[in-house]
């Protein structure tokens, strides 16, 4: 009797269909190493045809109204060398495996915008040299798109990934925020970040029969950071990983947890940081890219 013959482990996705790698908030300097590495190397392996920022990569901690709690908050309060340049790094890193990046503004690149706009005379000048956009958005090889925090008109800002599936940075921070996001979504699928917590929620249109998903696939920033010292948090390491069919039709996603640094990807392979913690070491080192 002959033996059955052993299956190969999926390298990519199949023709007719790409993938689409999600990476949700990250908060530079206050990222989780190990996290982020897993991530880089995942990132490596899979070489994602799309990769999208679900936003607030950059923590702009020099911009925040909110008062500091301690020393090690204020030496972290450096924009340019200490978010800007890991980013920009960072970014280049991801160039080399993906054939576009997508870029949605979260509430805390926001914060650049917000406090500038306040101040009068010479600091309005000045707007666009501090502009996350324009810092994050220069000198890219691959196709970048950036997509502004604030809605240009009546249309919510988002990516669309799929015919039905959207990606924005997100709408509600509330305990139960998939169900929402759901809910303001209406008929459309949604994968959100700004939460930090892993959640899903799913819901079927009677009419149409049609299921409908919103989910956050958690962050990669450091589960419990200084601002958070004295209120525990149920936040969880993650991505999201969304093979879709070329004519955007058809999809599914896969999102695996990062857990004592390491992940399992869809087709059995295991990601560890310590294959990318070099990397993640000079990109904090770094003054740009």
């Amino acid at each position: 009797m002959s033996k059955r013959k052993r299956e190969t482990p999926v390298d990519g996705p199949r023709p007719g269909s790409h993938l689409v790698m999600m990476l949700p908030d990250l908060h530079i300097p206050h990222h989780d190493k190990e996290a982020l590495a897993c991530v880089v190397r995942a990132h490596e392996l899979l070489k994602p045809r799309r990769t999208v920022i679900l936003g607030d990569w950059l923590d702009c901690e020099a911009w925040s109204q909110h008062p500091l709690l301690s020393r090690a908050q204020e030496r972290a309060r450096t924009f340019f060398e200490g978010e800007v340049a890991p980013c920009r790094r960072l970014l280049a890193k991801l160039e080399e495996n993906t054939d576009e990046i997508v870029y949605i503004e979260g509430n805390h690149e926001f914060r650049v915008e917000r406090m500038v706009t306040q101040m009068e005379g010479v600091m309005l000048d000045i707007a666009d040299l501090v502009s996350p956009q324009r810092l994050l958005s220069e000198g890219r090889r691959k196709r970048f798109t950036y997509i502004p925090y604030v809605p240009a008109a009546t249309v919510l800002p988002h990516y669309r990934i799929a015919s039905d599936l959207i990606a924005v940075h997100g709408w509600t921070f509330a305990r139960h925020a998939a169900a929402k996001h759901l809910e303001i979504a209406k008929h459309y699928s949604v994968v959100f970040g700004h939460v930090h917590r892993k959640q899903e929620f799913t819901a079927r249109d009677p009419i149409e029969g049609r299921t409908y998903k919103a989910w956050s696939p958690g962050c990669l920033s450091k589960l419990q950071p200084l601002y958070m010292a004295h209120n525990p948090t149920d936040w969880v390491h993650g991505f999201s990983l969304i093979w879709v069919s070329d004519d955007r039709e058809h999809w599914t996603e896969y999102s695996p947890m990062i857990q004592n640094g390491s992940c399992v990807l869809p087709d059995g392979r295991k990601v560890i940081a310590s294959d990318a913690m070099s990397f993640v070491e000079e990109m904090e080192e770094s003054e740009d890219a």
